[in-house]
């Protein structure tokens, strides 16, 4: 069945259904239940100084983590003194 034949039988349909007297009550209540949970779930979004706050708390852990793992450095006269020492770089077998 396409959509233009399922959109002729809903308009031809009819009927007078009895609902109960707390169905629109109970719809309301579900439609405001959902606003309210969606609403929690973007809180985020609609407080940009949270957002920031999160980025600016990612990046400091990254450049202390980064900072932490950084090899030590070594002087110019030491580097070069280890490059061209021939003790250094022969291997015991």
């Amino acid at each position: 069945m396409n959509d233009s034949e399922f959109d002729d039988l809903l308009k031809t349909a009819k009927g007078d259904f009895p609902l109960p007297q707390s169905f629109k009550q109970g719809v309301w209540h579900r439609i405001e239940s959902r606003a309210v949970a969606r609403k929690s779930s973007f809180s985020v979004v609609e407080h940009p100084w949270m957002s920031a706050l999160g980025i600016a708390a990612a990046a400091v852990l990254g450049l202390w983590l980064g900072a932490i793992t950084l090899p030590e450095t070594k002087d110019a006269r030491s580097a070069y003194a280890e490059s061209i020492s021939p003790f250094i770089h022969t291997s015991v077998k």
